[in-house]
């Protein structure tokens, strides 16, 4: 079967991380998890150490695509990690310009630019694919994903976790 071009075999598109508010120098936390097919534990996951938010702008590789339905694998890679660590809350934004592209440095503002609010999402405490379906179609350039907070982890365990995320038409 052929598929259209930037579309995976299971029907998502494949995404490029624009941004990142945070990442990890262990590769069992880097923000590329997140677009990568590993969700094992010990493998990907983006353990951002932060209670929240934790902010990450995914592209289409500067093309505009429809969005109506988003997978986030939910895992928090080590096996010593707890699932309160994972995120609880995450808001989802895009953007139909090129204005995300000025987002380069960690020192960027990411309300720099503007962002059209589609949803706030309660992720489920648990491990495994969660399916998100947005109100209505957008067409998007740029998705910004904030991880708002995790399910309750103490303050001396400031992490806040999700591991894949794949868009769908």
């Amino acid at each position: 079967m052929n598929y259209p071009l930037g579309v995976r075999r299971d029907g998502s598109y494949y995404t490029r991380i624009e941004w990142a508010s945070h990442t990890e120098s262990d590769p069992t936390f880097w923000v590329v998890n997140l677009i990568r097919d590993d969700t094992e534990r010990n493998g990907g996951t983006w353990g951002a150490n932060t209670m929240g938010p934790a902010i990450v702008v995914l592209s289409f590789f500067g093309e505009e695509q429809t969005v109506s339905r988003i997978r986030i694998f939910r895992n928090v890679g080590l096996d010593i990690s707890i699932l309160e660590e994972l995120a609880k809350t995450i808001d989802i934004y895009y953007s139909d310009t090129d204005e995300p592209r000025k987002l380069r440095r960690q020192e960027d503002k990411i309300d720099s630019v503007p962002w059209n609010f589609i949803m706030r999402v309660d992720m489920e405490k648990a491990e495994g694919w969660q399916d998100i379906e947005l109100p209505a179609p957008v067409k998007a350039k740029y998705l910004r994903f904030d991880l708002v907070e995790n399910h309750g982890t103490p303050p001396d365990i400031p992490w806040t976790e999700t591991s894949e995320i794949k868009i769908y038409p």
